[in-house]
């Protein structure tokens, strides 16, 4: 889905459209931005709206289509934010191999699931995706203080020591 500067309409047939995407389960976010098909229309009243067919068929076609640009459009946003999520690694890190350790949606669940011990990672399709993002946030923001504090420390240890040693 690609679209840019589409209007939500209020309602989708007889169907109130929500204000945003925060409610959504991360269930529901994979579903539509995996929604590339033909059927894309069809998909996101059905994923968001819970829509039949027939009801997508009977709707104002205005409203179908201003709805799902303006849904690519908060999808797209909310890609952008898990996005911003991945790590700067190092050169070291690099040098070690870091890039084959990218594992998509599925990493994402995992990390998610790990972090709440959630054993089956279907139970994360029905947590809202805004939860699943902000755990990952605060995790992400953790480590790159854990990382900063690390250095601080190093660089501290090797001042002592340069001291002590005069």
């Amino acid at each position: 889905m690609d679209a840019d500067g589409y209007t939500r309409p209020a309602f989708v047939g007889k169907h109130e459209t929500p204000p945003n995407f925060d409610a959504l389960t991360f269930g529901q976010l994979i579903e539509l931005s995996r929604a590339q098909t033909n059927d894309v229309f069809y998909d996101v009243c059905r994923i968001v709206l819970g829509m039949e067919r027939g009801e997508v068929d009977g709707a104002r076609a205005v409203d179908v289509v201003s709805f799902v640009g303006w849904s690519a459009e908060q999808v797209n946003g909310i890609n952008a934010l898990f996005a911003k999520l991945s790590h700067n690694p190092s050169e070291l890190e690099r040098k070690a191999g870091i890039e084959r350790l990218k594992f998509g949606l599925f990493g994402l669940m995992d990390s998610y699931a790990r972090r709440m011990h959630i054993s089956n990672h279907d139970d994360v399709l029905a947590v809202p995706w805004l939860r699943v993002y902000r755990c990952l946030d605060m995790d992400n923001k953790t480590e790159q203080f854990n990382e900063r504090y690390q250095k601080v420390l190093e660089d501290e240890y090797r001042r002592k020591n340069r001291s002590h040693r005069r």
